[in-house]
């Protein structure tokens, strides 16, 4: 059994992460109402924000490349073109499409027509502005120029297309939780399970899948605006029994609260923690037992070290 819970914050400049379509020749970024805490109490602002649906997908997009690199044949041929929608397949039980795709078994799927579905292990919460700091966000204007075989810009036509999209930067918390423990067990009855090795596969892929998402693989419009991330602090918890989820990196105060978590659920379990930047070094060091936290030299690294615990822990 094992459990992984991550959480932290991340700079993240320049990016057109979530646009909500467009209206005429403008695209606007996702904007959401955040509550936070002020010396007076409490203040709802409107700020710009990352889904969790958009990292859920470019972590399933990844998951699929680390797989393949692995030259790991179980993925069904729509994940593996990176389509991950209601699965068309006909397969008559959910072991069945766990067994067979090792994306359907970590993300979850729906097939409407006998209504047989599997809930996501790897969940992901909003990207949103930490409680300190709001982003900023402004549009920038491009164009798109038509030129003919002689690459002339044609008069009679409409040669040229102004369009504005918004861009934001601000330093952004994220948070995201993996019951590893179900890898390649089908949640309706979990006392099957696919083999070990497919397992260990499948659950290691989606920790350093996880990494290269926080690394700044994510987004729309990445052909030309892919975000220019840096993380500067992250927490990776792994355990061997279900544990509660970290506090959001949004909160000023995510640090200490997630402290007191890990130590209030350490008793009686395995527990070992991989830290990344001066505070979370500090904090966790100061507040849990001795040899329990390891501290990273990046957060690659951290998430790397934390995919070993977890392929060496799993049953």
């Amino acid at each position: 059994m094992v459990y992984l819970r991550v959480t932290g914050r991340a700079i993240v400049n320049v990016h057109s992460a979530n646009a909500e379509g467009a209206v005429g020749n403008y695209a606007g970024l996702s904007k959401m109402f955040v509550v936070r805490r002020t010396q007076g109490g409490y203040e709802v602002v409107e700020d710009v924000v990352v889904s969790g649906n958009m990292l859920k997908h470019w972590h399933a997009v990844r998951m699929v490349e680390y797989l393949l690199e692995q030259n790991y044949p179980k993925l069904c041929e729509h994940c593996k073109r990176f389509v991950m929608y209601r699965s068309p397949r006909q397969l008559s039980s959910e072991y069945e499409f766990v067994e067979s795709c090792a994306i359907e078994d970590v993300h979850g799927f729906l097939q409407p027509d006998t209504a047989i579905r599997r809930e996501s292990i790897a969940k992901f919460s909003f990207l949103i502005p930490i409680e300190e700091m709001r982003s900023e966000y402004s549009a920038i204007t491009h164009n798109r120029v038509f030129v003919n075989e002689k690459g002339q810009i044609p008069r009679e036509e409409q040669a040229m297309m102004v369009f504005k999209r918004e861009h934001a930067s601000g330093v952004y918390g994220f948070l995201a939780a993996m019951d590893l423990a179900y890898v390649g067990r089908p949640l309706a009855d979990p006392t099957k399970a696919i083999p070990l090795n497919d397992r260990k596969v499948r659950a290691r892929a989606a920790v350093v899948a996880l990494a290269d998402v926080l690394t700044g693989r994510f987004g729309a419009a990445s052909a030309r605006a892919l975000p220019a991330v840096r993380v500067v602090e992250l927490v990776a918890a792994v355990s061997d029994k279900p544990m509660p989820n970290l506090v959001h990196g949004f909160y000023r105060d995510y640090l200490e609260e997630s402290a007191r978590i890990l130590l209030a659920c350490g008793s009686g379990r395995q527990l070992r923690v991989f830290a990344y930047g001066e505070a979370p070094a500090k904090v966790l060091q100061a507040r849990l037992p001795g040899g329990v936290v390891t501290v990273a030299e990046s957060p690659y690294e951290a998430l790397v070290e934390a995919a070993s615990v977890v392929e060496q822990w799993l049953k």
